[in-house]
């Protein structure tokens, strides 16, 4: 099972297993939420001793490489923990498990210079000072009197729209799709007020176009091609299209509903 949809405010436990003799490293992060790869490579330099710290290192998990800005609650799948086990004594207390580990590979490469040691650590800390001074994502609506049940809503109804135009192949990355909701957060930062009224969250552009000119051309073909499937999404999917495209897949309804008309009575 992947990450949660909201961020927790429950530590990250990891388990990174290294490629040569070296034992398993445990680390416990306590706010995955806002740590990067290249923070975690910081950490782990950290606490390991000279030579071996000095090597560079490559992170892998689930047959992925990470990169250095991913953020580590979006790109590492956490499994559930283990229900809890009856009491061995009988006494009808459950006993908790452990929490859940996260394994990564460490494949330890060649020695870097002193230069590239020090550029990493100086990116290291401006990637988590970034992270705390703007948040990460739909989770930043949390601060502003969303409950975590809306912005999961909100979450899930951004990812079906990306999943509905992306082919798997396609399909962002996880942390590109957490950079996608910060730009939609601050696109329509200026335009909360007007939106409210939509009966649903406007995505905007939904793929199919970027502008006033693209929503009307493409909601007039989708609504005139497609009339009834086009009507049925609306009312299943309300809000997944922005209000202007509605609007125009609206007309192209009916003058495709006029256009069959005028055919009968010809």
């Amino acid at each position: 099972m992947s990450s949660p949809l909201v961020p927790s405010a429950d530590p990250l436990h990891i388990t990174v297993r290294f490629t040569t003799s070296i034992p398993d490293l445990l680390l416990d992060i306590p706010e995955p939420d806002e740590t990067t790869v290249i923070a975690l490579r910081h950490l782990i330099r950290s606490k390991l001793d000279p030579p071996t710290s000095q090597h560079r290192f490559r992170f892998i998990h689930s047959g992925k490489l990470l990169k250095d800005d991913d953020i580590l609650s979006s790109v590492l799948k956490i499994p559930s923990p283990p229900p809890p086990t009856p009491d061995p004594k009988g006494k009808g207390k459950a006993v908790e498990p452990p929490p859940p580990r996260v394994y990564i590979n460490c494949s330890i490469g060649d020695v870097l210079t002193s230069s590239e040691l020090a550029a990493e650590a100086v990116a290291a800390t401006a990637s988590s000072k970034k992270s705390k001074k703007n948040g990460r994502s739909f989770a930043r609506l949390l601060t502003a009197g969303f409950t975590a049940a809306e912005v999961n809503q909100l979450r899930l109804q951004f990812r079906s729209i990306q999943s509905n135009i992306h082919t798997p192949e396609t399909m962002p990355s996880p942390n590109t799709l957490l950079r996608m909701e910060d730009a939609w957060i601050d696109d329509n930062a200026g335009n909360a007020g007007a939106g409210a009224g939509n009966g649903g969250f406007d995505f905007g552009d939904d793929g199919l176009g970027g502008g006033a000119l693209d929503d009307l051309l493409w909601g007039n073909i989708m609504g005139f091609l497609w009339p009834l499937g086009c009507i049925g999404w609306l009312i299943r999917e309300g809000g997944v299209w922005s209000r202007r495209r509605q609007i125009a897949v609206f007309t192209g309804f009916v003058l495709s509903i006029t256009f069959g008309m005028l055919r009968v009575a010809s």
